[in-house]
């Protein structure tokens, strides 16, 4: 059985192509191309099998000037991390959809951190409540990095609910401490 490769053009996974289809379509050095055995989206050049097709639409495609692609200043000149993303806004990788969901812009893994420790120093519940939040934080970050956004939005969401919760324990078992040394105070200036 022939081997089966997929593109991204235009932001779409189109596939799957023999490599007879893909010479067809005149893939370009930079366009991100998965098939079995890859982990990941990988550009067309960096991929073996593709050098002699890619080498091939080279030689013809810098026979039609005597510049090669640099007589086309109309056309952009694309490099892999043009756009901050090479996989435009919405692309598949690790059998994952991504959709370019941001990182949060408050660091909640610094702030479940931050959680725990005043969540032990005033409340054992915040505490280990916060231990939660710090594992949510962390898988949140696992899924972002291999793709899966889905699983980090809802880890990341998770997390924030988490840290609040300890936070609010804290400040309940701070005003507990707080009332609880004030009638010791009282109770031992009542004794003397």
């Amino acid at each position: 059985m022939e081997k089966e490769y997929y593109i991204v053009v235009n932001d779409n996974r189109e596939g799957p192509f023999s490599l007879a289809q893909l010479a067809e379509r005149g893939i370009e050095p930079s366009t991100l191309v998965w098939t079995a055995g890859l982990a990941d989206w990988t550009r067309a050049d960096a991929i073996p099998e593709l050098s002699t097709l890619l080498q091939n639409q080279t030689a013809a495609y810098n026979e039609e000037s005597a510049f090669g692609a640099y007589a086309r200043p109309e056309e952009p000149v694309q490099g892999h991390y043009q756009s901050g993303n090479p996989y435009g806004s919405s692309y598949q990788t690790n059998g994952f959809q991504r959709h370019n969901i941001p990182a949060p812009s408050t660091n909640w893994k610094t702030l479940s951190i931050v959680a725990t420790v005043c969540g032990f120093l005033f409340s054992c519940i915040g505490g280990i409540i916060g231990i939660f939040a710090i594992v949510q934080a962390n898988k949140a970050e696992n899924a972002m990095r291999y793709g899966d956004d889905f699983t980090a939005s809802n880890s990341w969401s998770t997390c924030k609910t988490l840290c609040i919760i300890s936070f609010v324990l804290t400040a309940l078992g701070l005003v507990f401490n707080i009332i609880y040394i004030l009638g010791l105070a009282k109770l031992s200036l009542d004794l003397i």
